[in-house]
């Protein structure tokens, strides 16, 4: 898949015969619809024309709208994404017996396991056996996790989210005990103003906009959750699915720039419009990378895909759900 990132102030973005024109002053770039699968827009200042609109949304490509934080502002598809309401009517329906139960535990189980298999994967190439305890512990409350059973799908959701939290403390204590202490990071905090956190915030972002084409696509409802409680205007389904990909799309690869050394600039406070240029093709490349779980290997894009299509199978008793961990 191949992403167009559009950067830089005083840009326009028009559509002139068959080809996306991208220009700024006298100079000007072409590139054809059929090269692309998506376009983001990082930052203010750009300009784009109706007919460029109309253009990439009937070729099937995606148009994102970034902000300075990373979060899509804006994402623009074609409005007959789904057209079915069997699978939104199964969700909805599923809050009232044990799939969202199940759901709750499967999701958060694989968001453990994953996190346990980054260590497991950092230990084996580093050769730090400190990480293994972590590891197993870390396993260990995901069987927890497995195990806690219950018919109200609200203590469930309260019981799992307690042992998730143990979870991440181990987690990432173990990242930070990874990175180069000069970063700074202390631990996770959304609201960190240190480089790790705004770039892992950053990061989180561009996988959002990839899980909510996801559940669109299979005709779930975004805003309708089931670990994270509903929350009006929030697309809690989306930050569902997101936890199942954390560890192997943004957590590795970031772990992995920042000991090899790469270092994000930050302006204002906020990561520079080069640093999100550089962040995004970092993470369309961890989107790209091959995962094998199960018998299967699929890039993690197309995992992202495959497990909310499964998801919403399940929904429709059309198929089992379990954990998605992979074989790192």
């Amino acid at each position: 898949m191949k992403s167009l990132i559009i950067n830089g102030y005083g840009v326009k973005v028009s559509y002139k015969k068959g080809v996306l024109v991208i220009s700024k002053g006298k100079e000007s770039s072409k590139y054809s619809l059929a090269d692309i699968d998506k376009v983001i827009l990082v930052t203010s200042g750009i300009t784009i024309t109706t007919k460029a609109i109309r253009a990439l949304i009937d070729s099937g490509i995606d148009l994102i709208v970034m902000n300075s934080k990373g979060m899509p502002t804006a994402m623009i598809h074609h409005p007959f994404i789904s057209r079915t309401v069997e699978t939104r009517r199964a969700q909805y329906e599923a809050f009232n017996d044990y799939k969202a139960i199940v759901v709750v535990k499967v999701i958060a189980a694989s968001k453990i396991l994953n996190q346990a298999g980054l260590l497991k994967r950092i230990s084996r190439s580093t050769g730090t056996s400190d990480l293994k305890n972590d590891m197993r512990l870390i396993k260990s409350y995901a069987d927890e996790i497995m195990s806690i059973d219950g018919d109200n799908v609200k203590k469930v959701r309260s019981e799992v989210m307690k042992v998730e939290a143990a979870a991440a403390r181990i987690y990432w204590s173990a990242y930070a005990y990874l990175l180069p202490k000069e970063l700074g990071f202390n631990g996770r905090d959304h609201d960190g103003v240190d480089v790790v956190n705004k770039t892992l915030n950053y990061g989180y972002g561009i996988l959002y906009s990839e899980c909510w084409k996801a559940a669109a696509l299979a005709g779930l409802d975004p805003y309708a959750g089931f670990l994270h409680s509903d929350r009006s205007g929030k697309p809690v389904l989306v930050f569902d699915i997101i936890e199942v990909f954390r560890a192997a799309a943004i957590d590795y690869p970031l772990l992995k720039a920042f000991r090899r050394g790469w270092r994000p600039n930050v302006d204002e406070g906020l990561l520079s419009s080069e640093s999100r240029v550089e962040l995004i093709k970092l993470v369309n490349e961890s989107l790209s990378t091959r995962f094998k779980a199960g018998s299967q290997v699929k890039e993690l894009r197309s995992w992202i895909s495959t497990f909310t299509y499964i998801l919403a199978s399940y929904l429709k008793d059309r198929a089992i759900l379990k954990p998605l961990v992979f074989r790192w």
